[in-house]
């Protein structure tokens, strides 16, 4: 998957928490460890179709863990 348009989808599901862009101030680790889960659970449920729904889990749970 592209890198860009998954950080953009990153974007969005954190405006989806009333997050403003310029909140989204991640760092690069941070950035990195939300596309590996991300790709992960996209290759274990074998569903790109349903990435949506798995963006924004993995932004959910990185906020309820935070």
């Amino acid at each position: 998957m592209n890198r860009s348009l998954l950080r953009k989808m990153i974007l969005r599901a954190l405006k989806d928490y009333l997050w403003e862009e310029e909140d989204c101030m991640l760092t690069e680790q941070e950035w990195s460890q939300l596309e590996m889960k991300i790709m992960e659970q996209i290759k274990e449920e074998d569903q790109e179709e349903a990435m949506y729904a798995i963006i924004q889990d993995v932004v959910y749970d990185y906020f309820t863990n935070k």
